[in-house]
């Protein structure tokens, strides 16, 4: 009995090391609700988003300038007021 107990334990211990070579730990990177296999197009993935959302801030708020009845230049410096802002939303609105 304590010679199958023993080989019990040594065949336990010994399988026990293949274990971790064979399910191998998958990283993910989750982005915006969307799970990425690499960092770098989890990046890519947060680069467009901030991209776009300079985009947004931009036309938001040189629309509003333009309605609000401001000069052309009033007008362009709030857009580049509202692209940066947008950038900076877009940057630090989640992490990869």
């Amino acid at each position: 009995m304590r010679n199958m107990t023993l080989g019990l334990m040594a065949a336990l211990v010994m399988g026990g090391g293949a274990l971790p070579a064979v399910a191998k730990d998958k990283t993910q990177w989750v982005y915006d609700g969307k799970a990425y296999d690499s960092y770098e197009s989890c990046k890519r993935a947060k680069d467009k988003s901030k991209d776009r959302a300079a985009v947004v801030g931009a036309a938001s708020a040189g629309t509003v300038a333009a309605l609000a009845g401001g000069s052309l230049a009033e007008t362009a410096l709030v857009a580049g007021a509202g692209a940066l802002t947008g950038a900076v939303i877009g940057k630090n609105a989640k992490k990869c």
